[in-house]
């Protein structure tokens, strides 16, 4: 079985790198993708559904593994940018799309205890909004919001159920070594982030 590791990279790159390990596969060899993030996941699974290549999806802790049957030696798409895709979430009724951008575990600057305690009360207060925000992206040391300890946690649980995308980076996450205290959100690359704050109709930025 061949192996091909996607993990940490951002699109076209696993698409790339699963183009070429089906081609280098041998016939009739399973090829087997790692994957750590949803969209990543999600692109891939089109790319191979649109390639006919069938394939069995297994989850283990933060990451999925694709195995595919290559079968008969084919040609296979090589425009990998067309299946790069950014999972931004669908506007909210009224057709806003809000979206805020958390970079850090402290509300400004100046005092760190009165800093801590603000964005606590700003996730008190957001999950109150109506409509609630399209999606919550964190990076940098923002990514520690939602880990298990965090005073925050429960109110972004409480966006997650009420329809928010919760959006983790991954570089953020592998930095600060956090991945086994994250109970919730999706983790996501930097083509993803920069596509949800694109694609913005208005951001907050606590």
């Amino acid at each position: 079985m061949k192996r091909v590791d996607t993990r940490g990279l951002t699109c076209p790159a696993p698409l790339i790198k699963t183009r070429q390990g089906l081609n280098e596969a041998g016939p009739d060899e399973d090829v087997e993708i790692l994957i750590d993030n949803p969209t990543s996941l999600s692109n891939v699974k089109r790319y191979l559904s649109d390639n006919r290549l069938p394939f069995t999806v297994r989850e283990e802790e933060y990451m999925s593994i694709v195995t595919v049957r290559r079968g008969e030696q084919t040609e296979l798409s090589a425009d990998e940018t067309e299946y790069c895709t950014t999972g931004t979430e669908e506007p909210a009724p009224g057709g806003r799309r809000t979206v805020v951008a958390v970079s850090s575990e402290r509300m400004g600057s100046g005092d760190d205890v009165l800093g801590t305690k603000l964005m606590a009360s700003f996730f008190r207060t957001l999950v109150m909004l109506e409509p609630p925000p399209s999606a919550v992206v964190f990076y940098n040391a923002g990514v520690k919001l939602a880990m298990d300890d965090s005073p925050a946690l429960e109110h972004i649980r409480e966006l997650s159920d009420r329809g928010t995308a919760i959006y983790l980076c991954t570089t953020c996450i592998n930095h600060f070594g956090i991945k086994d205290r994250l109970p919730t959100g999706s983790f996501s690359d930097m083509y993803q982030i920069v596509n949800i704050l694109r694609d913005a109709d208005h951001i907050i930025r606590p």
